[in-house]
């Protein structure tokens, strides 16, 4: 059966129709939720968040916001000013799952798009949840990204250098290998101690340099969660 133009048309209309009434129900939800974000109401927006990402699966921003959101949330339940009722899980555990999903959600942006500028901003948040995990191996790859797209960005240049300098030193590979003389090892050893301490004494370096820049702007910025940096998010 061959459908009429008439037909033809009024399926195409009401297709776009509801299609549009989805957008604008999910783009409402994330108005609402920027609102919430903006004005404190942290919990609140990640879940208009949420709300936004259900109605549309695909919609990055809500994505994004809501990284932004979980982050947010995580700081608050680490400082013990947000707290889960009949949670028997520690609130340092609590955190860090939370900021495990925020990273999530960033990712899923950072491996989506092709703006470097919303990149740049993803991996930088990304690195940012493991920073405040105390993951600082996988905060050091992230600000890496970040870095390939704005290689000039102070903050997370400078989160780089925190990062780097609070990596454990590196463990000695054991398994199958020869048994080495004594000497040998404590030759090793000094090496491998030379080479993690010149790493940390190159982050100090830019840390230093870096804290000299801070003091040449308008305002001098109060460390926050370990995070030297005037956002600890960078919105889309």
């Amino acid at each position: 059966m061959q459908l009429s133009k008439s037909t033809y048309f009024y399926f195409t209309f009401l297709f776009f129709t509801v299609m549009t009434g989805f957008a604008q129900k999910d783009a409402k939800l994330i108005y609402d939720g920027n609102n919430m974000y903006h004005s404190g109401q942290i919990p609140q927006s990640a879940t208009k968040y949420a709300h936004a990402l259900e109605e549309n699966p695909t919609n990055r921003k809500a994505n994004f916001n809501l990284g932004n959101a979980l982050y947010k949330n995580a700081q608050l339940i680490k400082s013990g000013q947000l707290s889960v009722p009949n949670s028997t899980i520690m609130p340092d555990s609590l955190a860090n799952m939370v900021l495990d999903q925020a990273a999530q959600n960033f990712a899923v942006v950072a491996n989506s798009i092709s703006d470097k500028d919303t990149l740049h901003q993803a991996w930088h948040n990304i690195g940012n949840c493991y920073l405040l995990k105390k993951d600082y191996q996988q905060a050091v790859d992230a600000y890496k990204k970040a870095l390939k797209f704005d290689s000039k960005d102070e903050e997370t240049r400078y989160n780089l250098a925190y990062a780097l300098k609070h990596l454990p030193p590196k463990q000695k590979g054991g398994g199958g290998a020869k048994p080495q003389p004594q000497e040998q090892k404590q030759d090793n050893k000094n090496q491998e101690q030379q080479q993690s301490q010149m790493s940390k004494e190159q982050a100090e370096q830019l840390l230093k340099a870096m804290m000299d820049k801070e003091r040449k702007l308008q305002d001098k910025r109060k460390p926050k969660d370990g995070v030297q940096s005037k956002n600890v998010d960078k919105d889309w």
